[in-house]
């Protein structure tokens, strides 16, 4: 587990249709399948793309009884820098909390115009949009965050992420898109 946690909390802050509820069922669905307890759920405003949203994940070697949303978040994704700015994006983080960002800016940038943030060592930065860019939109800006994600904290092997996409995504994709979201998720985790 994470920093050697019983309980490992994920909280994600983006905007409909950034993929924050998909990463959070994808990395649950993968300890499960590593027979973790996990547990994944949204939080919407209004249910429409564009709108805030929140979603939540806990990960546990032990069951889960808890079911309340994660208050004080051991790890917290943003999938856009202006997430950063709402007040719900400092809410239970301390110096202790990670962060990655996707952003094209870098931890040090970041910590100095953002107070909340602690030490540039707990932010990673990813530029998602950029990775991404060379798929000409066959990718979407989640996968890799995922994969990035996967490389700071080793919660469940490269691999089993694979599996739970293929079974989420091959059929429903197709081979051709599929291939490309595999290489853009093995591109984040690898990267320096």
């Amino acid at each position: 587990m994470f920093n050697n946690k019983p309980v490992f909390s994920l909280r994600i802050h983006g905007y409909g249709g950034q993929g924050s509820k998909s990463i959070a069922n994808i990395l649950a669905k993968a300890a499960i399948a590593e027979d973790m307890h996990a547990q994944a759920f949204p939080e919407f405003g209004p249910e429409r793309r564009g709108a805030p949203v929140k979603s939540f994940a806990r990960f546990s070697v032990d069951p889960i009884t808890t079911r309340s949303q994660i208050e004080k978040p051991d790890f917290v994704i943003f999938m856009d820098t202006n997430m950063l700015k709402l007040d719900t994006a400092r809410e239970g983080t301390n110096s202790e909390t990670y962060f990655l960002v996707q952003t094209h800016l870098t931890g040090r940038e970041l910590a100095k115009e953002f107070a909340f943030l602690p030490d540039h060592h707990r932010i990673q930065c990813i530029d998602a949009l950029s990775a991404i860019a060379e798929y000409d939109n066959k990718v979407h800006v989640s996968v890799p965050i995922i994969g990035r994600f996967l490389r700071i904290t080793e919660l469940v092997p490269l691999e089993r992420v694979r599996d739970v996409m293929s079974k989420e995504f091959l059929r429903k994709l197709g081979e051709e898109r599929y291939i490309l979201m595999e290489k853009a998720l093995e591109e984040a985790y690898y990267q320096v």
